[in-house]
């Protein structure tokens, strides 16, 4: 009996513990299919040599992450040129790696997972770029708003994608303007967006064809123009086809540059025989197209003064999609809100071709922007070059007997905040702008005096300069840029902030504080969109010493040169 009795006792515990590993197993083979999600017969390889680095983007200039030892199992995503491999490990992380030493052979590029290849904005300043979906993952970089990136793929909540400097990461789906596809296809709709765009007239686009199938295309016809059609170089071309690749040479094979999306205008400056057109995009860029997926471009003489005029577009609803082609029907390439500023490039239909701050392009629907002339094309670089209708208040900080801040070694910040005011007014009055100094001496003007002077000139930017200066902590350091969030033109004032920020921390070189909130009289009584930068330190030693160098301050009213330009969406 007392062996029996042992038996039994026994028997439900062998039964839970079998039950607990199949469940174990099912769960961690969940997890690997989720990791592996983006392809059903995953690519995966082995290190081949005793050490690999691991790296954040596709070159030896990226940084360094670890080094992987011999026979390192890597799941492979995506493949570079020069053979740099997107990798995944074992535990989530995806990286670059050098392709050549690795088991990788070239013949499974054809199996590796089709890449998603669509730009996004981020929309909200310093998002954090991940090594892996998830908040538990190592942060390598931060984005700031309105910064673009490449979708490669997307993982729940997560978005793998690239950004400008080739650095691959993952960024949360929700703080992006990326619309993954529901279980119809479509995309989902943005609910902040207008309650409808107007409706477009022009005709509906051809059917699609991904770019991948332009041999098809080639067999359907290379349907050069007819005789007596030819127009004279340059002209305009509009791709008809879903999307279409851009390349280095003129043929199929030639290296694909870019993917660019049904809509977009291209400037044609040569054409071949087999009807490829050399081309070049409102960015700048160039290359070759298939001339038969585009057709001709007439909207440029729908009263458009594109010849004679830059056009600033301000946006005025809150959210406004930016589409492939001048119509609801076209795919939804990105999005912009209210206070952004485009560059109008063409019109047709009512709907508004534009060139977004981060030099994408795209169409807009005109009844929810507001243009106007901003530029001859015709006199860049000369002060007479803008008309007159942007005023910018440059408020250099304290004066007189305020002397602001003191220094390390005596420099008083009245003297740095001025330097740089009139060293931006000078560079601002060369493009053109009226701008517009608080002070230009050394002289103490009341906070009310600065308010009162910006709002009697209209003005439409106010940027108030300063240093800063820490009593407790010697080691602070660094710059950082105010606004106040509860105007009007908060959103705006944000914005700014956000270019202002970029700008004054890459040239300086400092720590990047980033962009507070703040109450400061200036820029909270000030209806016009506004910012108040505090360059550096003059408490630490270091950054007194930098703004003591006049090239210092020349760098840094050249970075508040280009935050306004980036405003009006002029670089």
């Amino acid at each position: 009996m007392p062996n029996k009795r042992k038996f039994v006792d026994r028997k439900p515990s062998f039964f839970y513990s079998a039950l607990f590993l199949v469940i174990f197993l099912l769960t961690t083979g969940a997890a690997f299919s989720t990791e592996a999600a983006n392809t059903k017969d995953p690519v995966n390889i082995k290190v081949e040599v005793n050490t690999l680095n691991f790296r954040t983007g596709p070159a030896l200039s990226h940084t360094r992450l670890q080094t992987l030892p011999l026979g390192t199992p890597l799941q492979v995503f995506f493949c570079e040129k020069e053979n740099w491999l997107l990798v995944r490990l074992k535990d989530g992380r995806t990286g670059w790696v050098d392709g050549q030493y690795t088991s990788f052979d070239p013949d499974l590029v054809d199996k590796l997972p089709p890449i998603i290849g669509e730009k996004a904005f981020v929309q909200v300043n310093l998002l954090n770029v991940r090594l892996g979906p998830g908040l538990n993952y190592q942060k390598i970089k931060q984005l700031s708003l309105n910064a673009t990136v490449t979708v490669y793929f997307h993982e729940g909540e997560w978005l793998l994608v690239r950004c400008a400097d080739g650095t691959s990461g993952w960024v949360y789906t929700e703080y992006t303007t990326y619309a993954p596809p529901t279980s119809g296809g479509h995309k989902n709709k943005p609910a902040e967006e207008p309650p409808a765009e107007k409706p477009a007239t022009s005709p509906q686009p051809l059917p699609e064809q991904a770019a991948g199938k332009e041999n098809k295309e080639e067999e359907k016809g290379k349907t050069a123009e007819k005789e007596g059609e030819e127009t004279c170089l340059p002209y305009q071309v509009m791709i008809s086809e879903k999307s279409l690749r851009l390349r280095e040479e003129p043929h199929l094979e030639g290296t694909p540059l870019a993917t660019l999306p049904q809509g977009t205008v291209l400037t044609v400056q040569q054409k071949t025989e087999d009807n490829w057109l050399q081309v070049t995009m409102a960015d700048g860029r160039q290359g070759w197209v298939a001339g038969w997926c585009t057709q001709k471009y007439a909207g440029q003489e729908q009263g458009m003064a594109a010849e004679n005029y830059f056009r600033l577009a301000t946006v005025n609803a809150d959210v406004l999609r930016v589409r492939s082609g001048p119509g609801q029907q076209y795919e939804q390439t990105g999005r912009v809100f209210s206070g952004n500023h485009v560059l109008a490039l063409k019109e047709q239909n009512g709907w508004y071709y534009i060139r977004l701050p981060d030099g994408n392009c795209g169409w807009i629907c005109g009844d929810y922007a507001t243009v106007k002339n901003i530029a001859s094309r015709g006199e860049t670089g000369t002060g007479s070059s803008l008309t007159q209708t942007i005023t910018v208040v440059l408020d250099p900080g304290h004066g007189g007997q305020d002397s602001g801040a003191t220094g390390y070694s005596g420099l008083k910040e009245k003297d740095v905040n001025l330097t740089v005011a009139l060293h931006l007014a000078n560079l601002l009055r060369a493009k053109g702008f009226n701008v517009v100094l608080t002070r230009k001496e050394d002289k103490n003007i009341a906070q009310a005096e600065r308010v009162a002077l910006a709002e009697k000139t209209g003005a439409d930017l106010f940027i108030s300069i300063h240093a800063n200066a820490s009593l407790l902590n010697k080691f602070a350091s660094g710059t950082e840029t105010f606004y106040y969030p509860g105007k009007e033109t908060s959103p705006q004032s944000f914005f700014l902030a956000s270019l202002v920020q970029q700008e004054v921390h890459s040239a300086l070189k400092l720590p990047d504080r980033g962009v507070k909130k703040a109450s400061y009289y200036v820029i909270r009584e000030t209806r016009m969109p506004a910012a108040l930068v505090e360059l550096a330190f003059l408490s630490n030693a270091v950054d007194e010493t930098i703004l003591r160098s006049e090239e210092c301050l020349q760098l840094a009213a050249g970075a508040l040169y280009r935050a306004v330009l980036r405003y009006y969406n002029l670089m």
